[in-house]
């Protein structure tokens, strides 16, 4: 006889490093934000009044792209604290691969499935933020399991430098779907290519490492600050710490093959907040069902949820009220996604976190 047994877990909300759960709510607000704007203010991704209002505004605010690039560089930090005590002197030990690897399959897959319902059957294997972070993880984990931390982080240079030459040999193979996988390419199906983005989860993933191996000392937030202020200085200096708008196909090449100083500006951005997060906000306690706490811990379900709902209710609002002008109406959809998103993030910590099902065998 199988008896199935729902248990209780009560869960410690409050152990956990509230700065990066504070973080992550940011970064999923303004994404939520950003897509649903994007989505309002454009046909088929395309702005059609490249002198208008909203063009120019979103002109003046691309820096705000960088909470979108955090993300990816958050899930770096969350697989750190996911492998806890198994990374000793630098390398990956008594830890399954087969977690990571399932992992990794089952948010490409879930990514996959969020492009087919949204946008159609024929950009099922665009590859996403989702793809990537999934791929990023099996090739860290492999990094630690054969060589040691330190590979990690030549790894993550190579890729961030490296990328150039690549394109230039090979460039004309770009059709292949597996070298756009890994370089990119113009044809609007690959967003986040493994050269240079897997840099940007590195470097999440170094920052929590050691985070953690120095016990957020003073030491160590200095070194972090510096850090960042130093990428985001160059960034700054090069001019590239907000990319160009194409009003054409405002998701272009400008995002998806972006410039050294954008990276660099990206991974000192996460630096710099991080490190002023752990000082102001590390003795926070956040609320079970609070809107930081569900936007943490439903982050993939909220992910998905926000690109498929959102895009689709962004036409029926266009269909009753036109984007060519500023309307109040622009701000029907911002604020319902923002909440609806808290609804999902509570709903996957209530559905999925604190019960887990449970299956027994007994005898008859």
């Amino acid at each position: 006889m199988i008896v199935l047994n729902k248990k209780n877990y009560n869960l410690d909300y409050y152990k956990e490093w509230v700065a990066l759960d504070i973080f992550k709510f940011v970064c999923m607000s303004v994404m939520v934000f950003v897509h649903i704007h994007i989505a309002l203010i454009t046909e088929f991704n395309r702005i059609t009044n490249s002198f208008g209002f909203y063009y120019e505004i979103t002109n003046k605010f691309m820096f705000l792209g960088l909470f979108l690039i955090a993300l990816p560089i958050t899930a770096g930090a969350i697989l750190r604290m996911n492998f806890g005590k198994h990374l000793i002197h630098g390398k990956l030990k008594d830890y399954k691969i087969s977690k990571v690897v399932w992992m990794a399959i089952f948010i490409s897959l879930f990514g996959f499935f969020m492009n087919m319902i949204t946008w159609g059957i024929k950009y099922t294997f665009s590859w996403n933020v989702l793809q990537l972070i999934g791929l990023s993880f099996i090739v860290i984990m492999i990094l630690l399991k054969t060589f040691s931390i330190r590979a990690v982080f030549l790894t993550g240079l190579i890729t961030m430098f490296a990328i150039k030459p690549l394109r230039i040999f090979l460039g004309d193979f770009d059709y292949i779907y597996f070298i756009n996988i890994f370089i990119g390419t113009d044809s609007y199906r690959t967003f986040w290519s493994f050269f240079p983005w897997f840099s940007v989860v590195v470097f999440g993933f170094l920052f929590a490492h050691y985070y953690l191996k120095y016990k957020d000392s003073i030491k160590f937030r200095i070194s972090a600050m510096m850090i960042g202020m130093t990428l985001i200085s160059i960034a700054i200096l090069r001019n590239e710490i907000s990319p160009y708008l194409d009003p054409e196909y405002v998701w272009g090449t400008a995002l998806s093959k972006p410039t050294i100083g954008w990276i660099f500006a990206s991974i000192g951005f996460f630096y710099v907040l991080m490190v002023l997060g752990n000082i102001f906000f590390n003795k926070i306690r956040l609320r079970k069902y609070g809107i930081i706490n569900c936007y943490s811990k439903g982050i993939l379900w909220i992910y998905i949820a926000q690109m498929f709902v959102g895009f689709k209710l962004s036409l029926l609002i266009k269909e009753f009220f036109p984007m060519d002008e500023p309307s109040y109406a622009y701000f029907i959809l911002p604020i319902f996604m923002i909440l609806f998103s808290w609804l999902i993030g509570a709903l996957s910590i209530k559905l999925l976190q604190e019960k887990k099902m449970v299956i027994m065998l007994k005898k008859i």
